[in-house]
C-alpha cells in the first residue's frame, strides 16, 4: 500500500493558509479605501480653492466695475467699507439672471460682509456674504445698515480669516498707506486701490486679491 501521509494538507494547515489569507485581503482593501478617501479629499480642497479664488476674481472685476455717479437718496455715493464690509455701485452686476434683484443689465448696488461662524466648533472661522440689487429697484430711503440677511448668499463659506484694506494716497511725508475703513466724506471718493486678504486655514499662505482703480493724480 502507497503512503500518502507527504500529500495535501491537514485541516489546519488549511485554516491557517485562510486566516493568512483573509488578513491579507483586509489589509489591501483597508489600504484602498484610504486611498480612495484621500483622492475625494484631495478633489475637494480643489473644488473649494478654486471656488475661492473664483469669488475673489469676481469681487476683484466688480470693483474694477466701480460707477461714481451721484443719486438722491441714502443711496451710497461712493465706495465705502471697513476690514470686514465693502459697498460700493458696481457696472458690473454679479448675478444677472438673478430674477429677485432685477440684474438683467444695468448699475447695481453691492455689498459683502464677513460673517463669523456661528459653529462653536468652528468659532474661529468666518464667511463671506454677498447681497446686490439693482438700483432702480431700491427705495431712495432705503437703510443699506439693516438689510435682509435672507437677501445675501454665501459666496465663501469657514475661511480663517479674510478681510478688506485700502490704499490712501500719499500722506505729507509721500509715503502710501493701507488703512482699515474707508470713508467717502473723509478719505474721498475712492481709494487707490482695495486688497482682499483671504487666509483659508491654519497651513495655507495667505492669498492677496489687488484691485487696483486709477493711478494717483500728479500734485
Amino acid at each position: 500500500m502507497a503512503d500518502n501521509s507527504g500529500k495535501g494538507f491537514t485541516l489546519l494547515e488549511l485554516l491557517i493558509s485562510l486566516t493568512i489569507v483573509a488578513l491579507i485581503v483586509v489589509v489591501i482593501f483597508g489600504a484602498f479605501r484610504i486611498g480612495i478617501r484621500a483622492w475625494e479629499k484631495g478633489e475637494e480642497d480643489i473644488e473649494v480653492q478654486q471656488r475661492r479664488r473664483i469669488v475673489l476674481d469676481l469681487v476683484k472685476r466688480q470693483l474694477a466695475s466701480i460707477c461714481l455717479i451721484p443719486r438722491e437718496g441714502k443711496l451710497p455715493l461712493f465706495l465705502k467699507g471697513d476690514d470686514k464690509s465693502l459697498e460700493f455701485i458696481s457696472c458690473l452686476p454679479a448675478m444677472p439672471d438673478n430674477v429677485l434683484s432685477g440684474n438683467k443689465s444695468g448699475i447695481v448696488y453691492v455689498k459683502y460682509v464677513v460673517i463669523p461662524d456661528e459653529d462653536e466648533d468652528e468659532a474661529e472661522n468666518e464667511s463671506l456674504w454677498f447681497f446686490e440689487k439693482n438700483i432702480l429697484l431700491l427705495e431712495k430711503d432705503a437703510d443699506f445698515d439693516d438689510l435682509d440677511e435672507e437677501a445675501f448668499h454665501e459666496l465663501i463659506p469657514e475661511a480663517l480669516n479674510l478681510s478688506f484694506e485700502y490704499l490712501k494716497g500719499r500722506d505729507e511725508e509721500g509715503e502710501y498707506a493701507w488703512q482699515q475703513t474707508w470713508e467717502p466724506k473723509e478719505d474721498g471718493q475712492i481709494p487707490l486701490a482695495v486688497m482682499i486678504t483671504l487666509i483659508e486655514d491654519v497651513k495655507s499662505d495667505p492669498v492677496y486679491v489687488i484691485a487696483r482703480f486709477e493711478a494717483e493724480p500728479a500734485p
